[in-house]
């Protein structure tokens, strides 16, 4: 096994939950938005429930993580590859936002460049 590959999926990690925590902060501060009477409680619910939806998602993706053995792979690549492939057969079997596949990406994007 690499030891960039372990980095490389530790990276991952990182990030997701990187993600994890902007999208909780967006629902706070929907809620602040929602408080101060700036939206309307529709809106309000709208928001939320897709912010929620995007929690779970982001969250299987981490059992994905959790669930590739980075030992198995030689380089950084081939674990990327597996890793979206596995997101990518996770988003279009269910009912996730298209964004959420799209923030992913972004996501790889930086863990690759870094």
């Amino acid at each position: 096994m690499s030891t960039s590959v372990s980095h490389f999926a530790r990276l991952v990690r990182v990030e997701l939950e990187d993600l994890l925590d902007d999208i909780k902060c967006r629902i706070s501060r929907n809620d602040a938005r929602f408080e101060r009477e700036e939206i309307t409680s529709y809106v309000h619910m709208e928001n939320n429930a897709l912010l929620k939806h995007e929690l779970e998602s982001i969250g299987r993706f981490g059992s994905i993580v959790d669930g590739i053995d980075p030992s198995n792979y030689k380089d950084t690549a081939a674990y990327e590859n597996q890793f979206l492939a596995r997101a990518g057969a996770l988003t279009g079997d269910s009912d996730d936002p298209g964004a959420v596949f799209v923030l992913l990406k972004r996501k790889l994007d930086k863990v690759r460049a870094y």
